[in-house]
């Protein structure tokens, strides 16, 4: 309601919403993804459900057995918000499922600050890419953030600074690295999720998990913007974890 008065739209009720819309379209911290499945359930929405929340495959699929009546679209974002129609990186919204419908949210991007991108019938490919990605650039962020906060230990943060400048890696601008920290609360249940979908595929989900209890620490940031980095990296000493086994 908030975001939506700041906007100048004028916010109705969710029952309004249903009952006026053909297609929904959930993008919701990930935490809420089942919550809002369950509340437009409840209205008797029967049209097009649009999951596009950072949630893994396994998570889609249980919320399109919550809508019977309704017809599920696997989807996800990737990239800042499109408040520029010409930024230097892209909005792109992927999707799959049934082409038809495929067609018919790709319309409704059309001449705006978002590319659509079709990813096939199967569902599932668009929530497995946000995972991927997740892993990808979260997972090289806290690393940035892991690597930045030993460095301070040794006084040697400029030095490290220096040595990766030119890098294209988040540790080679640590003064970003705060602005993670206020975004930590969404962040930390979208990385469990991309370790468990890790973990149903087979591969090593440790290291995953590992940077999910790292944003757990920074959950006294939650949506601030006033961050000094010192903080955010002493925050990162708080962890508890198992120290006792053995290395190298």
């Amino acid at each position: 309601m908030r975001r939506a008065e700041e906007a100048g739209l004028e916010p109705r009720s969710l029952a309004e919403l249903v009952e006026t819309s053909e297609v929904v379209l959930s993008l919701v911290p990930p935490a809420q993804a089942e919550a809002a499945a369950d509340a437009v359930q409840r209205e008797g929405f029967d049209g097009v459900y649009v999951e596009a929340n950072a949630i893994r495959p396994g998570r889609v699929e249980a919320i399109a057995s919550k809508l019977p009546h309704s017809q599920v679209v696997d989807a996800c974002v990737i990239g800042p918000p499109p408040v520029d129609r010409t930024p230097a990186v892209p909005t792109r919204f992927f999707a799959s499922g049934p082409e038809d419908l495929l067609s018919r949210i790709g319309d409704s991007f059309a001449d705006t600050a978002v590319e659509f991108h079709a990813l096939g019938p199967q569902v599932g490919r668009a929530s497995g890419l946000k995972m991927a990605q997740s892993t990808v650039q979260k997972g090289s962020r806290m690393l940035a953030a892991l690597g930045h906060a030993l460095a301070a230990d040794y006084g040697v943060g400029e030095a490290l600074t220096d040595s990766v400048e030119g890098w294209a890696h988040p540790a080679s601008d640590p003064a970003k690295l705060p602005a993670l920290a206020g975004r930590a609360w969404r962040w930390e249940p979208e990385m469990r999720d991309t370790a468990q979908a890790l973990d149903e595929s087979g591969l090593p989900p440790g290291a995953i998990t590992a940077i999910a209890d790292a944003l757990k620490a920074w959950e006294p940031f939650k949506d601030r913007t006033d961050i000094d980095l010192h903080d955010i990296l002493a925050a990162l000493h708080n962890l508890e974890f198992d120290s006792d086994q053995e290395t190298p």
